[in-house]
């Protein structure tokens, strides 16, 4: 059986227009990046922090997932800007300074107990990307998501990456190889999900 969780990574359903107009701004124009980050930080903040559904209260195992986090705007997703030259180090510093901060504010609300890593070559994600078809991504450049998968690489795979949030360095990590498609192959589904399970009654 499942294990009740405190949070896990954001709703995506509720999150999914603000982040159609932040890919759209971001790939038409890089530099408006930390314009758009600080609110899309506090934005996931703010999810992160929404009450659980009354449907969801009443599961006997309830467990929250969320796309991405608070962790992930920094350490993936702003880092690839300023190591780009997107934003210079003063924007970095201020960037910084309002994550720290933010999450301070609301450290034990905004928790995560586990992390599940959908791990996939950069070519993999290019080719998912152009099949899905979505407007606001297709300026996305393989380059860009080499520096995303990299970062993911250091942070949750490797776990070398430095971090300043103590919880963080000794997050709970699953890592999927999600490599081969599992759409229309219900052994492989299963399988996953029977990772996950066993995860989330580990932690």
């Amino acid at each position: 059986m499942l294990k009740p969780l405190k949070m896990m990574i954001w709703n995506y359903l509720h999150l999914r227009k603000v982040e159609e107009i932040y890919f759209k701004c971001y790939t038409t124009n890089p530099l408006v990046g930390l314009t758009l980050f600080k609110p899309m930080l506090a934005y996931r903040v703010k999810a992160q922090l929404k009450p659980v559904s009354p449907k969801l209260r009443e599961a006997e195992h309830p467990v929250q997932f969320f796309e991405r986090s608070v962790y992930s705007d920094r350490y993936v997703f702003a880092t690839s800007l300023f190591e780009s030259a997107n934003i210079n180090e003063m924007e970095w510093a201020i960037y910084q300074d309002w994550h720290t901060w933010l999450l301070n504010q609301f450290k034990s609300e905004i928790e995560l107990d586990g992390i599940i890593y959908l791990r996939a070559t950069p070519e993999k994600c290019m080719s998912r990307l152009h099949s899905r078809g979505r407007e606001e991504e297709q300026g996305i450049e393989l380059e860009y998501l080499e520096s995303l998968h990299y970062k993911h690489e250091s942070w949750l795979y490797d776990r070398t990456m430095q971090v300043d949030f103590e919880n963080l360095r000794h997050m709970p990590v699953l890592v999927l190889d999600v490599n081969e498609d599992f759409k229309n192959d219900r052994i492989k589904r299963q399988a996953m999900l029977d990772k996950v399970k066993d995860f989330l009654n580990s932690i």
